[in-house]
């Protein structure tokens, strides 16, 4: 139970993260929507219920479509087959982001923190001094560990035997990922300068007063907008006894993917192999974002 009796109670000093790239032009700027493959837009449809301030990060990720796709499949992981808990995971993130100086990354997971099961004094505190607050222990033990983490990629003996008896092995390598991706994209976004999603602001600026200094320069589509290798063909395979039916592959590559009328389980859709062939970017989209993972590729030459 969180400690907050009126005797251990203060007001917190609150250090908001400070992004460098505040006010600053994108060192590569995020893909406009519009220039983005259909396989993107897809995955960001179906995403709405991770909650806004994704489009610039979908941008920034759309300039090399394989990482986007390794990335996304993580963080379907972490977040929809993840064993700790939706507390234990937003206290990560948002302190990893606070320790890293992302403002973009905490101001993302703010919004996902009430859900989550932190109140609004919580959510705060995590960037804050940690004894500013009265944390509960194990959510102090967590938080130490995420600060060991942030100083010296390592965790202290004391603080990893105080975590490891509240956490199981699965969960404890769990946090360790977690905190490793949450500080890549933290680096990322940050080194970047990509700008958060601000009310109005153009898919692919950072917001109106860096429109008014001029246009940003036009992203690099080398990588986004290179076409599958003609001669590669892809066979797919779908595991019915592990679909779940959560219908991700349809949306993303509706050419190759059906849902069976009756059961609700995904199909291949007649003649799937020469539009998989040609939609390699959606169906690879597709396989990684299945929750059950029953969707398998094949390269074939």
């Amino acid at each position: 139970m969180t400690l907050s009796s009126p005797a251990r109670t203060r007001t917190l000093a609150v250090e908001s993260p400070q992004d460098p790239a505040d006010g600053q032009r994108p060192r590569i700027t995020p893909v406009p929507p519009e220039q983005w493959p259909p396989a993107l837009h897809a995955v960001l449809d179906a995403s709405r219920k991770d909650g806004p301030g994704r489009i610039n990060l979908f941008g920034t990720l759309a300039h090399h479509l394989p990482v986007a796709e390794a990335w996304l499949a993580l963080a379907r992981v972490l977040t929809h087959d993840g064993t700790l808990s939706a507390r234990d995971r937003e206290l990560t993130i948002l302190r990893t982001a606070h320790r890293l100086g992302s403002a973009f990354v905490h101001d993302r997971h703010t919004s996902q923190a009430g859900p989550a099961g932190l109140r609004p004094d919580e959510t705060a505190a995590t960037a804050a001094p940690l004894e500013a607050h009265a944390w509960d222990p194990d959510d102090l033990a967590l938080l130490r560990t995420v600060d060991a983490l942030a100083d010296r990629a390592d965790v202290p003996d004391a603080a990893w035997e105080r975590l490891a008896r509240r956490l199981r092995s699965d969960q404890l390598v769990e946090l360790l990922v977690l905190a490793g991706q949450s500080a890549m994209m933290c680096m990322t976004l940050r080194t970047l300068r990509t700008p958060p999603d601000g009310p109005g602001a153009a898919p692919g600026r950072t917001d109106a007063a860096l429109d008014s200094r001029g246009a940003t320069e036009q992203p690099d589509r080398t990588h986004a907008d290179a076409p599958a290798a003609p001669d590669q063909v892809i066979d797919v395979h779908i595991d019915r006894e592990l679909c779940c039916s959560s219908g991700q592959c349809v949306t993303t590559a509706p050419d190759v993917f059906e849902q069976n009328d009756d059961d609700g389980l995904v199909m291949l859709r007649p003649g799937h192999r020469d539009r998989a062939s040609a939609a390699q970017d959606s169906v690879r989209l597709a396989a990684a974002l299945c929750p059950g993972g029953a969707i398998t590729l094949t390269p074939k030459s």
